[in-house]
């Protein structure tokens, strides 16, 4: 497949499309609890990839700078239709080059502990399981991985 890679902010139509479909996705698998991670998952002007398959967006993530050489992996989605076709992976690859061209040399990130396949994404990528950090310490639901990039 050809696919777009467009690099933007998280204020793009394509990336508000997308979220809506991640949030409602996480709400069917966590549910009410889901109510708790809400305000840790609220992004604003972060450097954001989408990916089009021709003129739909079908993908996305964004890359959080926390600090001069650190920086978050937040809100990685392919739409359920398109999973399978190593879209992903062109997304955090992607995030990964947005990081390095900033000087960042480590990258984390939270994935919800049901989440089996973004875990197995991320391990054959390289990130390495984490201690949980800021809002995820102490919560036995969220995994929390890292990879040194730089």
């Amino acid at each position: 497949m050809n696919y777009i890679v467009k690099r933007t902010t998280s204020e793009d139509v394509g990336f508000k499309f997308l979220e809506k479909q991640l949030d409602e996705e996480l709400f069917e698998i966590y549910g009410e609890m889901q109510n708790n991670y809400s305000s840790h998952n609220t992004v604003r002007d972060l450097k954001t990839i989408i990916i089009y398959d021709d003129k739909k967006p079908i993908g996305c993530g964004c890359l959080k700078f926390l600090d001069y050489d650190l920086a978050e992996v937040k809100r990685v989605y392919v739409s359920l239709e398109d999973r399978g076709r190593g879209v992903a992976k062109i997304i955090v690859k992607e995030i990964e080059k947005l990081a390095i061209e900033s000087n960042v040399k480590n990258i984390i990130l939270q994935t919800g502990s049901r989440q089996k396949a973004a875990v197995s994404l991320y391990e054959s990528m390289g990130y390495k399981l984490n201690e949980n950090y800021g809002p995820y310490i102490n919560d036995s639901n969220n995994i929390c991985m890292k990879r040194i990039v730089g």
